[in-house]
């Protein structure tokens, strides 16, 4: 009997010491997004080929720098995984890109041909970035991206989100529609507090995990409208029943908690495609100060670089600290967490500045140095630290 107890006590042990060592190697899965005009299987080869190849070179950087491992990595307890994930999109506009190409082809008889190879260019650089910002499309894109996170979540991993070009459109409405940062019950809190009208008690009884605007859109709790407007639904038996099973549709519909790290974006006119981003009289831009005060408290950074000479890398927007946020948001911060925004633009592409768009898995020691010197800036900055 004793000798069984002892070899009980040795497999206990066993399993003690795996699952430290498991604790202390947490995967982090980077997850690349194509950009525009990658739409045939060559420019698919050469995305992933390239991404594949600087990916290594940005796990060595990021891991060789004390200041990172210390923040991101926890101390050394997360891991990059050696290998990328590509989530490609380029395929899904096919259709609507050979319509296009049928109506060129059309006015290609009585077109002068300079403008024919400039129509035809221009239409094919932009197509998709036009493409997945049209809402039916961009929804079918991160609800599809949400399930590679769900896969990682179920593996153990920790997840990063890297948009190149156009792709920063999807890592960036994937933020607003998926991370799970609306807690209903602030929100019901803040409606008595800020109306007259009285939160119905069967609202209040009800204690509900926080939340992702697609579950509650799905929910049918409220719809978002062109005229980028939350409406509730008036209808309080629906909204009685949707709002008893929102746990449902935010384990549906939502990224999972404590997944998502953060997004680098690179090559990204964000800013130029969304410049209503600004515009505080659209709902959606109100909820994203929330957005950001989710990501700020539970560590989410979102960092963009681009190089300076990239005609199409626009800063996201002027770098600021949290206190500048809180300024000019009137919204207050916690003391904890430690997410930020930055944009680090301030690198010039080897190549010329035809080709700097193109050129960031083609320098890849310099791409991996500027997204690690990024994330070391950025912290610094939004924290006044020196």
């Amino acid at each position: 009997m004793k000798r069984l107890l002892f070899f009980v006590f040795i497999f206990l042990l066993t399993l003690n010491s795996t699952n430290a060592i498991s604790d202390s190697n947490v995967p982090v899965n980077f997850i690349y997004l194509n950009g525009s005009n990658t739409n045939t299987d060559k420019s698919k080869d050469e995305f992933i080929n390239g991404i594949t190849n600087a990916h290594s070179y940005i796990k060595n950087s990021l891991e060789g720098s004390n200041f990172v491992r210390e923040n991101l990595l926890k101390s050394g307890n997360y891991v990059i995984s050696d290998n990328p994930e590509i989530y490609f999109w380029g395929f899904e506009s096919k259709d609507d890109l050979k319509a296009m190409d049928e109506s060129l082809s059309l006015i290609s008889m009585f077109s002068p041909r300079l403008a024919q190879t400039t129509r035809s260019f221009i239409s094919h650089c932009m197509h998709d970035a036009i493409w997945v910002q049209k809402s039916y499309n961009m929804q079918k894109v991160i609800d599809e991206l949400n399930s590679y996170v769900k896969k990682s979540y179920e593996e153990g991993e920790k997840i990063i989100l890297s948009g190149y070009s156009a792709g920063s459109f999807i890592s960036y409405e994937y933020l607003i529609h998926k991370l799970p940062a609306v807690d209903m019950q602030k929100l019901l809190d803040d409606v008595e507090e800020n109306s007259e009208d009285k939160v119905d008690d069967y609202f209040k009884s009800i204690k509900l995990k926080p939340t992702c605007l697609d579950a509650i859109i799905s929910s049918k709790l409220a719809v978002y409208t062109a005229n980028g407007e939350f409406i509730p639904n008036d209808n309080f038996e629906v909204t009685k029943s949707a709002y008893k099973n929102l746990d449902f549709y935010t384990d549906k519909y939502c990224a999972p908690a404590d997944t998502v790290l953060g997004v680098i974006n690179f090559a990204s006119p964000l800013a130029l495609f969304y410049s209503d981003m600004s515009n505080q009289s659209l709902d959606i831009n109100k909820y994203n100060i929330y957005l950001f005060k989710y990501m700020k408290e539970n560590n989410i950074f979102m960092l963009t670089v681009n190089f300076a000479d990239d005609p199409m890398g626009f800063p996201l927007s002027t770098n600021v600290t949290a206190t500048d946020i809180e300024l000019i948001s009137g919204i207050k911060f916690s003391k904890s967490g430690r997410g930020f925004v930055y944009t680090k633009s301030d690198v010039k592409s080897p190549n010329t500045f035809l080709s700097a768009h193109l050129s960031y898995w083609k320098h890849p020691k310099k791409f991996a140095k500027m997204i690690t010197d990024g994330y070391v800036e950025g912290f610094k900055n939004f924290y006044g630290l020196k």
